[in-house]
């Protein structure tokens, strides 16, 4: 069966998740402090991979720790590559970031990693690369969509229009879905498209 950790990280709290099953394991977004990861798995866990929503500081900040330590794979929506390798463009305020490691690209329609299958949506708006990510029944929504709201659109390779073309995908998707989100608390689809306003007038 398989089990979700939820690990807030950072002076942003991003939302890092575990995904445990039958002793494999996927990191989403490892955003910082990569002991804090590192404490919350045990020791006859095999880490498969590093999947990563979007390329922003804040998401990536761990990983280059953790592939050192686990010579895993990373996988990114190759659109997001130069913003997660560049300090400059990849920072607020005085907060950056950059990535260091090869990386697998995250794709649609699949991506099977190990055990794992992952269904991959394109979903640009927040970042020119950032990626739905569904397992099952749960989907990762990266900063693309919160409960309540949904990601800015005024950072680097952020847009607007395509952020609203991003969101209509929602309509067609399972309302059953649990989404996880990059940051505040997790939420069903079928609340937020009766409740989140920037689903509810695209519908």
């Amino acid at each position: 069966m398989m089990e979700i950790q939820r690990i807030k990280l950072g002076f942003f709290a991003v939302n890092c998740y575990l995904i445990k099953e039958a002793g494999h394991v996927l990191i989403i977004d490892p955003g910082a402090r990569a002991n804090k990861i590192l404490e919350a798995l045990q020791e006859q866990e095999h880490v498969e991979a590093i999947v990563l929503t979007h390329g922003h500081f804040d998401h990536i900040g761990a990983v280059d720790a953790l592939v050192n330590q686990f010579h895993c794979p990373v996988y990114l929506n190759p659109k997001d590559e130069e913003l997660a390798r560049d300090m400059h463009l990849n920072a607020l305020g005085k907060f950056s970031a950059a990535l260091h490691c090869k990386t697998m690209p995250l794709e649609e329609p699949i991506v099977q990693i190990g055990s794992f299958q992952l269904k991959v949506f394109e979903a640009p708006g927040h970042t020119a690369g950032s990626c739905l990510i569904q397992i099952g029944n749960v989907m990762f929504t990266g900063d693309v969509l919160f409960k309540g709201s949904i990601g800015r659109c005024d950072l680097y390779s952020g847009n607007e229009s395509e952020m609203r073309r991003s969101l209509k995908q929602f309509q067609k998707m399972d309302p059953e879905l649990i989404l996880y989100p990059g940051h505040e608390e997790p939420t069903m689809l079928q609340d937020e498209l009766n409740h989140n306003p920037f689903l509810k007038e695209r519908s």
